[in-house]
């Protein structure tokens, strides 16, 4: 594609920027389904129909393909932690962004601002989680073989974990009160809850050919992060979570179908 200034032709940087940014969006969606050890330079450019020169001219190994979408996935998370917001569909890659829920979510107009913020705060990580869940479907395994992600992940977590304690401490609690020690010991899981719970899923169905949509799944994932606390809520949160946060679907409340199963 060339433009003409004056007497001047030139080829636009944009045909490359975009090829780039296609072959990341196509990596993202083929690691999120199939995990990224399970999915071959060879498969991304049948995929992508494009020869393995085109792919490392745009994204010279492996690693780099890593890296670029780590580099989405930090730049996601910031804007989560920055402005926390009720999820939608921007930023996911083109399957991912299927049909959103239609109705409000459960607790809309519901809760106390504390809560409303720590449910806004808690939907905002677990999208970006979502949307990058491959980082979490083999945590340990995919830090060990990628030193970005050694070395950019943790300070991720760190940085989640304190906003989620921020958010903790001014809900309704129950008396007495949970101390310091007691949110610092819940923040671990609820985060787990939000982000490896992808993971969990993950097991229980490995070619997410039961898995409904991105809202679906981040819904499930924030009831199972709230859940966790809601015995120590009191007041109106609380009643609004015990009715709400019963056993689900398979991949709901109950993943491993233990009311069904009679325990």
């Amino acid at each position: 594609m060339y433009e003409v200034t004056g007497h001047t032709a030139f080829m636009t940087a944009k045909r490359p920027r975009r090829t780039a940014e296609r072959i990341l969006d196509v990596t993202l969606a083929m690691f999120n389904r199939f995990g990224e050890p399970n999915v071959s330079t060879s498969q991304l450019c049948g995929e992508l129909g494009i020869s393995p020169g085109n792919l490392f001219y745009h994204h010279s190994t492996r690693d780099a393909l890593v890296a670029g979408l780590f580099t989405r996935y930090q730049g996601a998370l910031d804007q989560a932690l920055v402005v926390p917001m009720p999820i939608t569909t921007t930023g996911m890659p083109p399957a991912e962004a299927d049909v959103e829920a239609t109705e409000p979510p459960w607790w809309q107009g519901k809760t106390s601002e504390p809560l409303t913020n720590l449910i806004h705060l808690a939907e905002a990580i677990a999208h970006v989680a979502w949307t990058y869940r491959f980082l979490f479907r083999d945590l340990s395994d995919l830090v060990s073989r990628h030193r970005v992600l050694e070395e950019g992940l943790p300070p991720l977590l760190r940085r989640q974990a304190q906003a989620l304690m921020q958010a903790l401490h001014p809900l309704p609690w129950q008396a007495p009160a949970p101390d310091e020690a007691a949110l610092a010991n819940w923040v671990g899981h609820v985060l787990a809850a939000l982000t490896g719970s992808t993971g969990l899923d993950g097991a229980l169905d490995p070619r997410e050919l039961l898995r409904q949509s991105g809202p679906h799944a981040v819904d499930v994932a924030l009831g199972r992060a709230l859940g966790l606390m809601r015995p120590a809520l009191a007041g109106p949160d609380r009643v609004l979570m015990d009715t709400h946060l019963g056993p689900g679907d398979p991949f709901g409340m109950d993943p491993w179908w233990l009311a069904a199963r009679g325990g």
